[in-house]
């Protein structure tokens, strides 16, 4: 089996886990902080979403949609601190049906990259140090990252008594 079946694979797990552990929540539920500073679902979704466009970016150049503006980036960066005020943050539908949209586009776009896609330098000086080619941000991207914000989403869940996923 190639490399890339392995990863699709796993990223495509990866993203049914996460979407799982969401699956049961109301609007009202999404914006819930057990303890000031907690990344709550809406805030990890919005974090996400926003992180896969930057990969989309780094394997297409496909910019970001217009809607994904310098609010939208503040709001979910990784120096934002999410806030319990449901009025700053969207549906959940709305972060589900553009992380389905984004990743079929991701998805789309790694079944047809080459060795050598992935064996490009980073792009940006900054992140080639820690990340030096392509392949290291797409493995990071598609599986610790989104795995770490699952982890946070499975025990926001375990403190308020809801089941496991």
């Amino acid at each position: 089996m190639p490399m890339i079946d392995s990863y699709l694979f796993t990223i495509g797990h990866s993203r049914s886990m996460l979407l799982k552990l969401v699956a049961d929540l109301s609007d009202e539920q999404m914006t819930f902080q057990p303890a000031p500073k907690v990344n709550h679902p809406a805030w990890v979704l919005g974090h996400l979403l926003n992180t896969e466009y930057g990969f989309l970016n780094l394997i297409s150049g496909e910019g970001a949609p217009v809607w994904l503006d310098a609010t939208f980036k503040e709001t979910y960066d990784n120096k934002s601190q999410p806030v319990g005020d449901k009025a700053k943050y969207k549906p959940k539908a709305f972060y589900v049906e553009k992380l389905t949209e984004v990743r079929e586009k991701i998805v789309t776009r790694l079944k047809t990259m080459t060795a050598a896609d992935f064996q490009a330098p980073h792009p940006d000086p900054v992140r080639r140090e820690r990340f030096p080619t392509v392949g290291h941000m797409v493995m990071l991207y598609g599986t610790w990252h989104e795995a770490y914000h699952a982890g946070q989403l499975s025990t926001w869940r375990r403190v308020q008594g809801l089941p496991a996923v």
